[in-house]
């Protein structure tokens, strides 16, 4: 396997997806039902592919990812051919990076010296897919970049 097998929750999630993918393989619900009771083999590497088809294009089609702390935001652009990260960390206990008032704040209060702006950037090693896998298995989410471009704004009008 390439990633890690959908739940048995995202699988129901995804069942018409995973009848046409079945149906891709040449299996109507007969020959499945029989698979099921027959090929415990053949399940599990049908359960891996179908999974592997699904993060791939969850990966691939990622643009932005953010994963945040109480005190830490990092907004990451994927889209490039290589990944720019945004990195926020406030020195206010009161302040929660993990809301949208905490990100509020942060724009209302980007030159206090309670707010730490990074900026850079990371080669895919080894590639694209695996950065953005490893960064949602460790919590990030897919986001559309709102929040990165507002910053990017703020780096290319600034000297902070």
């Amino acid at each position: 396997m390439k990633y890690h097998r959908l739940t048995h929750e995202q699988f129901e999630e995804l069942h018409h997806e995973f009848a046409v993918f079945l149906a891709s393989q040449g299996l109507d619900h007969a020959k499945w039902k029989e698979i099921k009771k027959n090929d415990s083999e053949r399940v599990v590497s049908l359960l891996d592919l179908f999974s592997d088809v699904v993060w791939d294009k969850i990966v691939s089609e990622c643009s932005y990812l953010e994963f945040s702390t109480p005190d830490q935001l990092f907004l990451i652009d994927t889209s490039k051919q290589k990944a720019l990260a945004i990195v926020i960390k406030v020195n206010d206990k009161q302040i929660d990076l993990t809301t949208e008032e905490g990100f509020q704040w942060i724009l209302n209060h980007i030159d206090s010296d309670k707010v730490n702006l990074f900026k850079g950037s990371n080669s895919y090693q080894p590639s694209k897919n695996e950065f953005v896998y490893a960064y949602l298995k460790k919590g990030a989410i897919r986001t559309d970049g709102k929040r990165f471009k507002a910053l990017q704004t703020y780096f290319s009008n600034s000297a902070k």
